[in-house]
């Protein structure tokens, strides 16, 4: 017998690394494309956060006027990347370790999820190591790890208490006991709404003291590390908020009170629930449902003690989060606030384990209300619909809040309710089936749906939203290559992401916040918007953003002479003729410029490599002013015989100043100039620079190239 259980030991611990060196490889490939946060307001925060508990000064600024998002933001998974910081000073390799810290965190969440399958449900070897592998493939925790906030260490930290909980039951200490409370403390250190999960988890010591399975003086101790700890982490979190948030109040307790107590706050908070329980059922495939179920069987009549507490305490813990979070969330400006599922996927990985127990040997031995879970759905969309107005469910704000859903939004076409619960009921409907066969076939068919979900938003929505979003905050291009010792940022002008993201992206340089209503700006180089020479005599404008009203000024003095020297200025008149000596271009293709084949009204992206060669002036591009004359944009002329039949245009990414260069993407589309498809033939399209309604710049081998281009019948 010792030698099976040796062999069966060695199988487990394998599969358990196979499983993790998978997982691992798929976080870090789904890690890799990501270059900037999506959702700044919570990842900056947290790099800043880091960044000053490395002690790798300047700091950033957190302060007004953004001080309603300061609750979120807490010390504990900042804390686990500072390190990040001391290995490097720039704040996107930083931010790029911390995706790495993401992937390792949850894929920690797969065997933390195989041993508690294990001791709640006395699974057999393969079916618990399925069912948790499954789970950690469910589509928000492969989402999510993308982002630098905290869910990423929440997950995994409450699937370590509910195991910590299960080992103190099999083995009461002190020891183990202390390491439950701590644990609990610590989820509450990752973020607010786990604050209710302290005393759950000293009244469950409690209970066990009274049902003599642990000992008083365990209980004594648990208390006191718990107090203790609760006690640095407020110091601490103290800490942080006086020094990066400039002591400002906190949306904390006592408004989530006064809320929740307000005349409709009670009934909103049920609605909430609502629509978490519904966001939880559908996205897991009705899994989390039939989990809830089998946890509350095993609690209720479990095979020994230890599994019933275990199961409770499971319960326990989702109910108190749940609360919390409806508590948090009794108002709904948008849609994603109606059915909020960020929040309630702390806790769902353990449901989705006991749903895929639920469809194995347990289930013989307990026959499940399969057919009254499908009807489940439906029902809390109704109630949903019933809740809330239309047009509120209309207005998605922050897609990463309901990553579940997301495969379906795109599949559906948006945030529709009933479609959703009618897709999931089908696809849960078809997981219950495959469990009839087998259980580790349901857990298959489970973790493949997360996974192809997970693989589409990722690559359809998730990595281009990115892209676009750090593509369209050039501003700390100009910032960086100045190298100047400080830049100030104007809240006069300020807007939320931008406001985070250039403190993110501006590299060494100290990031000083001022009032330009108030007060003059205490640096020479200043961030505002495009109006500030307006209100500020003097000031000269450097790098306007594209599509967004936020530059980059520069106050009268010696940096402003110099830059007026290296041609870094735009002209008094944006829409004058460039000096001639500002039109030299180096444009090359960064792709063999073989013939190119299109159908009609087809379309293709040639990469390009632009430098501004000349001296005198920058190159400002379409969407910087509302005024297009004089921008410098991609001339695409498509040639036949020598004649022009089609003249298009493709955008510089940014400002490019004499001596910068900047990669771009130059668009061939066969289009005629009626917008209609363009007649099929053989085309020259050659590739140049303009200025908008003021001239072409001259014609060279540098500055221009062709193409050929065959339009297909």
């Amino acid at each position: 017998m010792s030698g099976t259980n040796g062999r069966d030991s060695r199988i487990w611990n394998v599969a358990l690394l196979a499983g993790c060196a998978l997982l691992l490889a798929l976080h870090l490939v789904l890690a890799a494309p990501m270059r900037a946060p999506i959702i700044y307001g919570d990842e900056a925060a947290n790099l800043g956060i880091a960044r000053f508990l490395a002690g790798r000064a300047p700091y950033p600024s957190l302060a007004p006027p953004f001080v309603e998002w300061a609750a979120r933001y807490r010390f504990g998974y900042p804390l686990l990347v500072a390190p990040a910081w001391w290995v490097s000073g720039d704040p996107l390799t930083v931010y790029k370790l911390a995706l790495a810290l993401n992937a390792f965190l949850m894929t920690a969440l797969f065997p933390l999820l195989a041993v508690w399958a294990r001791r709640t449900f006395a699974l057999a070897h393969a079916d618990a190591l399925a069912a948790a592998f499954a789970a950690s493939l469910y589509t928000s925790f492969l989402l999510q790890p993308n982002l630098t906030w905290s869910e990423s260490l929440l997950i995994p930290l409450i699937a370590g208490l509910l195991v910590a909980f299960q080992r103190l039951l099999v083995r009461p200490g002190t020891a183990a006991a202390c390491a439950v409370a701590l644990l609990a403390v610590g989820t509450y250190a990752v973020h607010e709404r786990a604050i209710g999960l302290v005393p759950l988890t000293l009244l469950a010591l409690g209970g066990l003291w009274l049902g003599r399975r642990l000992a008083g003086r365990a209980v004594l101790a648990a208390g006191g590390a718990a107090l203790a700890a609760l006690a640095a982490t407020r110091w601490l979190d103290a800490l942080v908020g006086a020094r990066l948030w400039a002591g400002a109040p906190r949306y904390g307790t006592g408004e989530v009170l006064a809320r929740l107590f307000a005349p409709e706050g009670m009934g909103n908070a049920a609605l909430s629930l609502v629509g978490q329980v519904w966001n939880l059922t559908v996205a897991s495939l009705l899994l989390f449902p039939l989990g809830v179920w089998m946890l509350g069987r095993t609690a209720w009549k479990g095979e020994d003690g230890a599994q019933r507490l275990a199961a409770g305490f499971t319960l326990a813990v989702a109910a108190a989060l749940l609360a919390t979070s409806s508590a948090f969330l009794t108002h709904f400006p948008r849609a994603d606030f109606t059915v909020y599922g960020r929040y309630a996927e702390a806790f769902l990985a353990p449901f989705l384990v006991a749903g895929l127990a639920g469809l194995g040997g347990v289930a013989r031995r307990h026959p499940l209300p399969q057919w009254a879970l499908t009807l489940l759905p439906m029902l809390l969309a109704l109630l949903l619909l019933a809740g809330h107005k239309d047009a509120v469910l209309r207005q998605v704000y922050a897609e990463m809040n309901i990553a579940g859903l997301l495969p379906a939004m795109q599949i559906l076409g948006g945030l529709r309710l009933l479609r959703i619960a009618a897709l999931a009921t089908v696809a849960g409907a078809a997981v219950f089936a495959a469990g009839r066969w087998h259980p580790r076939l349901a857990a298959g068919l489970a973790g493949a749906l997360f996974l192809a979900g997970a693989v589409k938003v990722h690559q359809t929505w998730l990595v281009p939203v990115q892209r676009a979003g750090f593509e369209a905050r050039s501003l700390p291009v100009a910032v960086r290559a100045l190298g100047v010792p400080e830049v100030a940022y104007d809240l006069a002008a300020a807007r939320m992401d931008e406001f985070f993201a250039y403190q993110l992206r501006i590299g060494e340089a100290p990031y000083v916040v001022f009032d330009s209503r108030t007060a003059p700006p205490p640096s020479d180089l200043v961030i505002s918007d495009k109006q500030l020479g307006e209100r500020r005599i003097g000031a000269r404008l450097v790098f306007p953003e594209k599509g967004l009203n936020q530059a980059l000024w520069v106050r009268p003095g010696a940096l402003q002479d110099r830059l007026a020297r290296d041609g870094w200025l735009v002209p008094a008149d944006p829409g004058a003729a460039l000096p001639a000596e500002a039109e030299c271009a180096r444009l090359t293709a960064l792709e063999p410029l073989d013939p190119i084949r299109l159908k009609p009204g087809g379309s293709t992206r040639l990469a390009v490599r632009l430098t501004h060669c000349g001296t005198a002036a920058p190159w400002i591009p379409y969407g910087t002013r509302d005024d297009p004359r004089g921008v410098v944009r991609f001339g695409v002329q498509w040639m036949q015989d020598g004649v022009s039949k089609v003249d298009q245009r493709s955008e510089l990414p940014h400002v490019l100043a004499p001596g910068t260069s900047a990669g771009a993407e130059v668009v061939l589309a066969a289009f005629a100039p009626d917008g209609t498809p363009a007649p099929p033939g053989r085309y020259e399209v050659k590739v140049g620079l303009v200025q908008e309604l003021v001239r072409w710049f001259g014609e060279t081998r540098e500055n221009t190239f062709t193409v050929v281009v065959t339009v297909e019948g």
